[in-house]
């Protein structure tokens, strides 16, 4: 693995950076950059890991991640045996890149603020079709009309209602390169094999740590138990399968790794707030 600190070098001819992911799965690690990062998944499914929090993504969502927020994608295990590509647009820019006080003027107050909630990390839930588009369409547009694209992008993400705070200030206390390396090499490891037995000694030994001190380790970089972040990455996926699936909830226990419905249940609930079936219920009252 790679150390996390990503630094970008922005061509200093152009006023933001575009790049397009077209890969078998997504490979990049667990990472952090000077720049705010904008991203559409144009294809893909999985979890997305920021700072000490976890959630799913899939097809169409969009994130926007302010600066030194740290943050990595994973696919679902097994999600390249499936013939589909995962395929990212991710624009990035500073905040100063149409000059140092754009933000503060009237005319992009609504921007600002949520250029300002960034910080957590948002995931816009619910967006417009043109909005999608107009990310396929950036890079074709030239000269001007490239600006103002991601312009018109930026002003539709300001006035959607429908965004999620991903993360709260300070969820990760990493010191260092070495300890963004370990988080990394930890969450990569339960992303990997949640559907499975996850073990304490491999988790500790992936930490080049002993269990007692890795434990410790992890509980003071993340704020939560080691036991605590398997199981939220766990009920994350069962939600995804309760949402999209017709499995029953002993199927779906099985799938994300659990051999104990009740305690499935009980983790469910306390992570969620409802049990998996209630869950179930509200999904098909949206449908």
């Amino acid at each position: 693995m790679k150390i996390t600190y990503e630094k970008i070098y922005l061509n200093i001819n152009f006023l933001f950076h575009y790049q397009e992911f077209i890969q078998p799965s997504f490979a990049s690690p667990f990472h952090l950059h000077d720049e705010f990062e904008l991203i559409l998944i144009a294809k893909s499914h999985g979890k997305l890991y920021l700072g000490s929090n976890v959630v799913n993504f899939s097809d169409g969502d969009i994130y926007l991640f302010a600066p030194g927020l740290p943050h990595c994608f994973f696919n679902t295990p097994g999600y390249e045996l499936g013939g589909e590509l995962a395929h990212a647009i991710v624009i990035q820019f500073r905040k100063d890149f149409l000059g140092e006080d754009f933000f503060d003027k009237n005319e992009v107050s609504l921007l600002n603020k949520l250029i300002d909630k960034s910080k957590f990390g948002i995931h816009f839930s619910k967006t417009k079709k043109s909005t999608q588009d107009r990310f396929q369409a950036l890079n074709q547009k030239k000269s001007l009309n490239k600006l103002v694209e991601l312009l018109l992008i930026l002003n539709e993400l300001s006035t959607n209602k429908y965004i999620d705070l991903l993360s709260t200030e300070d969820t990760l206390n990493l010191c260092s390169l070495n300890d963004s390396l370990i988080i990394n090499n930890v969450y990569k490891y339960v992303a990997e094999n949640f559907q499975k037995t996850i073990s304490f000694d491999i988790a500790a030994s992936v930490a080049n740590l002993q269990r007692s001190a890795f434990c410790r380790y992890f509980k003071r970089k993340t704020k939560k138990k080691f036991t605590e972040f398997v199981n939220e990455t766990r009920i994350m996926h069962a939600k995804k399968l309760l949402s999209k699936t017709d499995k029953s909830t002993i199927e779906i226990a099985f799938e994300c790794g659990y051999e104990n419905t009740s305690y499935f249940n009980r983790q469910f609930k306390i992570i969620c707030g409802i049990t998996p079936t209630m869950f179930k219920e509200q999904i098909a009252i949206l449908r």
